[in-house]
């Protein structure tokens, strides 16, 4: 009986290896050669699995890209917390540009930018990432909230002006010329959100309604 178990517990393993072998290859063939060019037979063959073993454990390209975001947002919310505890930074809503910078400026995080581009032409794609994408923001949502108060409007709109911010810059840190300026306006944004929120938290903010863009 032990041996079953055991023989049981290494096939698990060896799964989630495999399936771990090809969301990193799709990541970093993205990262290489765009999504477009990051097709299944390349994936495969970088993560070192047939393309018929690939479909097995993803059934299809869009179900493997899906799986990259989830993947990715669940390796950045622990980076988030190493980069708390290497740098101290993190306790004030302002530390989190900067933070956001040092998880968000990497192959994963422009991976997951170009899959979600995708979305607009390929609707397979876009009915499994946009509604993961959707619940990837809502956890984080509860987090930052938790840590930092707001109503769900305002911290939502917080949030996405930090993270879409640094993912932008991210990408003109890959394609643009002038990449100090890239740092220097992520220490801006910084210095911005200190002077609306000088003690940290969002209290001093808001509310913000649609009347006010107006």
């Amino acid at each position: 009986m032990t041996g079953i178990a055991k023989s049981r517990r290494t096939q698990e393993e060896r799964t989630a290896q495999t399936r771990l072998a090809l969301i990193e290859a799709a990541i970093a063939t993205i990262h290489d050669l765009g999504y477009t060019g990051a097709v299944t037979a390349i994936i495969s063959e970088r993560a070192g699995v047939s393309r018929g073993a690939m479909l097995h454990h993803f059934g299809t390209r869009a179900a493997l890209m899906a799986e990259v975001v989830r993947h990715v947002f669940e390796r950045e919310m622990a980076e988030y917390e190493e980069t708390r505890i290497a740098t101290g930074l993190g306790d004030r809503l302002d530390d989190w540009p900067r933070v956001l910078w040092a998880v968000l400026n990497r192959p994963t995080g422009l991976a997951v930018l170009e899959i979600l581009q995708a979305t607009r032409s390929d609707a397979e794609l876009a009915a499994l990432v946009v509604p993961m994408q959707e619940e990837v923001e809502q956890s984080a949502l509860v987090v930052m909230r938790g840590a930092f108060g707001g109503d769900e409007i305002l911290a939502r709109s917080v949030m996405r002006l930090m993270v879409w911010s640094v993912r932008g810059l991210s990408i003109a840190e890959r394609y643009l010329p002038h990449r100090q300026e890239n740092e220097a306006a992520i220490r801006l944004l910084s210095q911005l959100i200190k002077l609306a929120a000088p003690d940290g938290k969002m209290t001093g903010l808001g509310p913000f309604t649609e009347g006010d863009l107006d």
